[in-house]
């Protein structure tokens, strides 16, 4: 991969890994059940290469939720990142179901889908970027989160973070994508914790793995 070496890409990996158990521990607890992981996935992306890599993962409908964020190491050192709870669209209810505790009839579903995917992913998603700040040693900036539904191509513009200015044009239009697969053992449920960062702030996040490499117990 452009920028990092196999030990950054392998520490990358690790530290989504703790992040991403923390805010799957917190859904398991939420849900009752047991939680299966995914070894976690990177790799870097056009913005072409992201839909059709939804579409062939997810199919033509889906339902996520996306925050926005920010790693700030100082005042001109950030890295724009897109955090997204990602579902088929057809397994949302059954997310509902699992976090109610029991089936929700159809007309109870429209009413609390949007503010329950809202908050859960509120929690699920700050859990984890908030996790893997802290190990990178930066401070975070979070927007509100967002639920959405529908295709890959009509969410495209919901999918990615805004660039950094500051982050210049090291990758041209690419986006690094860590991915982490999960399933709710026994409930119907399977899905994806997705974060996008801005490929041209590569350097600003090998700075910060070097530094973890460098003192892992700071």
């Amino acid at each position: 991969m452009i920028c990092l070496d196999e030990l950054e890409e392998d520490t990358l990996r690790e530290l989504f890994n703790l992040s991403f158990g923390r805010a799957a521990a917190t859904l398991s607890e939420m849900v009752d059940g047991e939680i299966s992981l995914s070894v976690p996935c990177l790799r870097l992306l056009s913005e072409r290469e992201i839909v059709a890599h939804l579409l062939e993962l997810y199919g033509s409908a889906i339902g996520m939720v996306g925050m926005r964020f920010r790693f700030v190491f100082a005042e001109s050192r950030a890295i724009a990142g897109m955090a997204l709870l990602l579902l088929r669209a057809a397994e949302v209810a059954h997310l509902l179901d699992a976090l109610y505790g029991n089936h929700l009839p159809d007309e109870l579903l429209l009413q609390v889908e949007e503010e329950t995917m809202q908050s859960t992913g509120d929690l699920l998603l700050y859990t984890c970027v908030s996790s893997l700040s802290a190990l990178l040693l930066s401070e975070i900036d979070c927007a509100p989160p967002h639920y959405y539904r529908g295709t890959p191509q009509q969410l495209s513009h919901e999918l990615l973070p805004e660039r950094s200015p500051e982050s210049g044009s090291l990758v041209d239009e690419k986006w690094l994508l860590l991915r982490v697969d999960f399933s709710l053992l026994g409930k119907d449920v399977a899905g994806s914790l997705l974060l996008w960062m801005d490929g041209a702030a590569l350097p600003i996040l090998k700075e910060g793995l070097d530094r973890y490499l460098a003192d892992p117990l700071a």
